[in-house]
């Protein structure tokens, strides 16, 4: 317990000095912070989990997952396009070419992916089962798409509200479930991919994220009851991620997803819950609705 709180702090002091120093300086430092870690979830998805141990193979989801987050990052594309010099009669049509071509190269790096992984099964096709097939052509696009919407929700300009809000449904939700759950769980929630997860414990965590959630909106200023209506989706989403990352888990036989974070594993089993709202709440945050 003592590691796992030491490298909590730990881990919060690098988040916030990562946050604080793309807020105030250059967004673009969240931005490779969050494509640093998602190649290191890529990673664990299919060197420890898929067990692909072909090193081209997952060198390039990796690389490839790295330049999915750099070239949806809208503020480094805002950067390039201003130091483009137009006329000012041209603007506005320049305007549309320009990230009209930049949406074309992403959907270019798509399919130079696909390709690649097509050429991978074919040069392993004798070492590669299905689900090696499966996990190099279908995990990492996914995944990259959530660590990018994570992204774009913590640039946004309330993006520490969002932030918290984000937090609060996985990891507060999370920990009141836990300690609920520990104090008087009695009916699993599903006993054969998470034996300590009770019904219990996760009305419990719904029930605490409903009380952060009004004490956010409060102090922020913000409507209390969308968010307050979307907290129990939002916290039932997390769940159904802890346990999705869970199922993988246990179908492969791995504890963790890796020992990075001393007390905690890997990368995944801190965001599993995190990357399966965060989508949502960016198309919600997006349309005006949060």
């Amino acid at each position: 317990m003592k590691t796992r709180i030491i490298s909590g702090i730990v881990m919060g002091v690098i988040v916030a000095a990562v946050i604080a120093a793309g807020l105030l300086w250059n967004p673009i430092v969240i931005t490779v912070a969050i494509a640093l870690i998602t190649m290191g979830a890529v990673y664990e998805l299919l060197h420890n989990a898929a067990g692909i141990k072909d090193k081209a193979s997952w060198i390039g989801a990796c690389v490839f997952s790295f330049l999915f987050i750099i070239t949806t990052d809208r503020s480094l594309q805002d950067k390039i396009y201003s130091a483009i010099p137009y006329s000012a009669d041209t603007i506005i049509s320049q305007s549309t070419k320009f990230y009209n071509y930049w949406a074309n190269a992403f959907s270019a790096l798509v399919i130079l992916y696909f390709v690649f992984a097509a050429i991978m099964i074919l040069k392993n096709h004798s070492d590669f089962t299905l689900a090696h097939i499966v996990s190099l052509v279908g995990l990492p696009v996914p995944y990259a798409y959530a660590f990018s919407c994570l992204g774009a929700v913590i640039n946004h300009a309330d993006g520490i509200y969002y932030l918290l809000l984000l937090l609060n449904f996985s990891s507060v939700c999370d920990m009141g479930a836990y300690f609920v759950g520990s104090a008087i769980g009695k009916h699993k929630l599903c006993p054969n991919i998470s034996p300590k997860k009770t019904v219990e414990g996760a009305i419990g965590g719904i029930i605490s994220s409903i009380i952060v959630t009004v004490i956010l909106a409060l102090c922020f200023g913000k409507s209390i009851w969308l968010p307050l209506v979307l907290t129990i989706p939002l916290c039932i989403l997390g769940m159904i991620g802890d346990l999705f990352a869970s199922a993988i888990k246990r179908s492969v036989g791995l504890k963790d997803y890796s020992n990075l974070i001393p007390g905690h594993g890997g990368i995944l089993d801190r965001v599993d819950s995190i990357i399966m709202i965060v989508p949502l709440m960016y198309v919600l945050i997006s349309f005006g609705v949060l």
